[in-house]
């Protein structure tokens, strides 16, 4: 085996449009969004004897104290879908082992990752070096297999979510696409109400706005949205990347709510990314079905149930892992997180 440092998008794009549930945040685009914002990325790639990609890292480097900083990979390293689940723990250690010996980083604390790969009883994937850290991406989703048929995916659905379909559509609740930007802004104030209602936090606006308009510009992100009587009801920001439509925002007014706008704009969107050749398509973010995981969250209970109600494979990952490169200085650090409350 051996790394690579991959600089040519072509070669990247073919090894991540290649794997059956693909990552948005390890696409070339998402690299290059996140280095408009002022992050440095590089790319590597762990090849065998025969030039096969193995598995591949998109990382950013984020700064943090002592004139130090860590790389993170979103969603990453992504393992090939070729390789067996008993070389998982193989394949990363190769990879971080090399990553040590020959890429010329920044001076990193530790490198942060979250390959995904589910959870499964009494088996590590990852080396004994990396500590458990806390959720950056969701660590569980809820997949839909979108290969079914639109009569299969009903069937399968929470009758209450059938039932919530034919209410919108009695109430004539009317989807569309946009990028008008009076729809963008008025999508943002939706989210904020969203946020204040539910008790969550979200992205900020001008995140999601820079987001929307980096991704729609590479025609990977959409703004959806639901009216009735010209009014937006709900709104939704969906990212496609190769197999995969990920619902990645989703924002609801408090008005005309009898009138079930979200689950007539959610229909729309998972018949659109099946018409449109999509295998996948992913919730992005629920609670792990384990109600005393660290990972779970009482403010995602409502949201979690929404999207439980469409059916579909909850997937829980192993989530997001630290790999300390200076076991004193990371501990340092995080020591004086805790000491300023930051948890």
């Amino acid at each position: 085996m051996h790394l690579l440092e991959a600089n040519d998008p072509t070669t990247w794009e073919i090894f991540q449009l290649r794997q059956p549930w693909t990552q948005f945040t390890q696409s070339w685009a998402w690299g290059e969004f996140r280095k408009h914002l002022g992050y440095s990325i590089r790319r590597f790639a762990l090849v065998d004897e025969n030039d096969d990609w193995l598995c591949a890292m998109q990382g950013e480097y984020r700064r943090k104290a002592l004139g130090l900083g860590f790389w993170y990979a979103a969603r990453g390293p992504v393992i090939s879908h070729k390789v067996d689940k008993d070389k998982y723990r193989a394949v990363i250690s190769h990879l971080v082992s090399l990553m040590a010996e020959k890429s010329k980083l920044p001076r990193s604390l530790f490198w942060r990752i979250e390959p995904p790969i589910k959870v499964e009883s009494r088996q590590r994937h990852l080396p004994p070096r990396f500590l458990r850290s806390l959720a950056v991406s969701p660590a569980s989703t809820r997949l839909l297999d979108l290969t079914k048929t639109e009569d299969e995916l009903l069937r399968d659905m929470h009758e209450k979510t059938r039932y919530n379909i034919k209410v919108a559509a009695r109430h004539e609740v009317k989807t569309r696409v946009t990028a008008h930007p009076a729809d963008i802004d008025h999508f943002l104030q939706l989210m904020a109400e969203t946020e204040k209602r539910a008790g969550f936090v979200q992205h900020s606006s001008d995140y999601v706005y820079k987001t929307l308009q980096t991704l729609a510009a590479a025609k990977m992100a959409r703004l959806r949205v639901a009216e009735l009587n010209g009014a937006m009801l709900a709104a939704n920001v969906e990212i496609s990347y190769g197999q995969t439509v990920t619902y990645l925002y989703g924002a609801s007014s408090h008005l005309m709510r009898q009138a079930m706008a979200p689950y007539a704009l959610q229909w729309d969107a998972i018949k659109a990314a099946k018409q449109e050749g999509a295998k996948k398509y992913d919730f992005w973010g629920v609670n792990p079905q384990n109600v005393s995981s660290a990972l779970y969250k009482k403010s995602w209970e409502g949201i979690s149930r929404f999207k439980a109600g469409w059916g579909g494979e909850q997937v829980d990952l192993i989530g997001t892992w630290d790999l300390p490169l200076n076991m004193a200085l990371y501990n340092l650090i995080f020591l004086r997180r805790i000491l300023s409350g930051k948890g």
